[in-house]
């Protein structure tokens, strides 16, 4: 891959991560906070711990792109401190601007160069941006659907719901 096939997939990428960043938030807010416990099958994580590991993994992605390597990923474990959704969504608000900002520096030349995901596999930096978009996009959708199944109200997220018509 060349610097600037790296760097035209990175701006679209980009402004499709800021975008979906919004909805991601959204979907996060309408999480109640007598239903963080619930969980979907008993195999399942609770409705918070989902919501945190969207959060805590993106940012991982981020920031493993931007060392150049892929380490092993933190403890995905809820924080003592984190105990509602709105505790996740201040908690992304303080990552999320700066890994954006980070990101747009990033350049052609360094997206496309190789990074090894935990010696496992190894993508042009950029690829990791479209996983990173795909991991948050599936398990936001999980999240989606533990609201219908708790009851709470479901936030339009491409278009219209049943709770919020377009």
């Amino acid at each position: 891959m060349t610097s600037q096939e790296a760097s035209a997939i990175a701006g679209h990428l980009l402004s499709t991560l800021e975008r979906e960043s919004q909805i991601t938030r959204k979907v996060i807010a309408a999480l109640p906070d007598a239903q963080c416990a619930f969980r979907i099958h008993p195999k399942s994580r609770t409705a918070l711990e989902l919501a945190w590991h969207i959060v805590l993994v993106e940012t991982w992605f981020l920031d493993s792109i931007f060392q150049g390597q892929f380490y092993s990923p933190a403890e995905s474990a809820l924080p003592d401190e984190i105990k509602r959704a709105a505790d996740v969504i201040a908690w992304y608000d303080g990552q999320f601007p700066e890994n954006f900002a980070k990101a747009q520096k990033l350049s052609g030349e360094y997206l496309a160069r190789p990074i090894s995901f935990l010696k496992k596999s190894e993508y042009p930096g950029v690829i990791y941006l479209q996983i990173v978009l795909s991991h948050t996009i599936h398990h936001r959708a999980q999240l989606a659907a533990y609201l219908r199944a708790m009851g709470a109200k479901v936030p339009a997220i491409y278009g219209g719901s049943f709770d919020e018509p377009a």
